[in-house]
């Protein structure tokens, strides 16, 4: 089991990861069960892609759900709508409300509700006393490229017509929220939309090629990221080539973007995708802070205050924004 694997290189993370996979077993004999199908045909492909996708979403959003648990009750949650977007502020007691943390989930393009990613923008509000919105952009495969893309400038738009300066505006995300919050920042250069002050990217999938190195050199950490891959891949970009810029920003013309911060693992598969896009940024002269978390998996600030390096992770951040603010 990879939760096996990372416990070799480090205890507690590994301990962490394996009552994760322990609930995730859990959710998918529950699942197996509603559905009246069996849990081996599913590990094993045997059912359709609907019901994969199903699983893959119940799966994923019940995690998130679950850690949502967690966020205290004096936290400001306010459900709101942008056009047919499903919005949310999110916020900690005196937060400051001319400053927003503009957040683009993770899950592949694939997978993603507001009720089941609110653990990150909780943890990054708590820590640079920041309101975030958070955005459940189109998924695919039901909407592929560009509709995330679409929903998250037309998101960005809204907080300018409603008086929110873009130089107050960080945009962050992780993993293909990452990636997607790099394409925004390209699509509002191309349409002379003034850009936000910074960006922060956790773990960003940046390469959705599948030619990284990482993913077969840290496969036996994180296997199931690599098992995955091909699908969400294809799932988002479908007619269009993996390598467009907009998909893989890696490939990307980078000039004009503001500072970035990205953060990764240093065990995890996507590792590749932080360093070759830092690499790409800083050679069209873009202020890049990149960190490389030893022992760290894929998105690892999801455990909060429970790892010294997730808790470093967003003091880090804190930091990054207190100096652009």
């Amino acid at each position: 089991m990879a939760y096996e694997e990372i416990s070799k290189v480090y205890k507690q993370l590994g301990t962490l990861i394996e009552k994760s996979f322990e609930l995730r077993r859990k959710l998918a004999r529950e699942f197996a069960a509603q559905k009246d199908i069996l849990l081996k045909d599913i590990a094993t492909g045997k059912v359709d892609s609907e019901t994969m996708l199903e699983f893959g979403r119940y799966i994923s959003n019940k995690l998130g759900e679950e850690r949502g648990k967690e966020i205290p009750e004096d936290v400001n949650i306010e459900r709101f709508s942008i056009g047919h977007i499903p919005a949310e502020w999110i916020s900690v007691p005196g937060a400051s409300e001319d400053k927003v943390y503009f957040r683009l989930f993770g899950g592949g393009y694939r997978t993603g509700t507001l009720e089941s990613r609110r653990w990150i923008p909780y943890n990054v509000s708590r820590a640079t006393q920041i309101q975030c919105l958070n955005i459940e952009y189109r998924l695919a495969p039901e909407y592929p490229f560009p509709a995330a893309l679409d929903d998250a400038v037309q998101s960005y738009r809204w907080l300018l017509s409603n008086g929110f300066d873009s130089k107050k505006i960080i945009i962050g995300g992780e993993s293909a929220g990452g990636g997607l919050a790099i394409a925004t920042m390209m699509k509002l250069k191309e349409l002379n939309v003034s850009l936000p002050l910074a960006g922060v990217l956790m773990s960003p999938w940046a390469d959705l090629t599948g030619k990284a190195e990482s993913l077969i050199r840290n496969q036996k950490f994180e296997p199931l990221i690599l098992e995955g891959f091909e699908i969400m891949a294809q799932s988002y970009a479908q007619n269009q080539p993996v390598d467009n810029p907009f998909i893989s920003p890696v490939f990307a013309n980078l000039e004009g973007l503001p500072p970035l911060l990205i953060q990764a693992g240093g065990i995890e598969a996507l590792l590749d995708d932080s360093i070759t896009l830092a690499k790409r940024a800083e050679s069209f002269g873009v202020e890049v802070k990149l960190e490389v978390y030893e022992k760290m998996t894929h998105v690892f600030q999801n455990y909060g205050e429970k790892l010294p390096e997730s808790r470093d992770a967003y003091n880090s951040v804190k930091n990054f924004i207190q100096t652009y603010l």
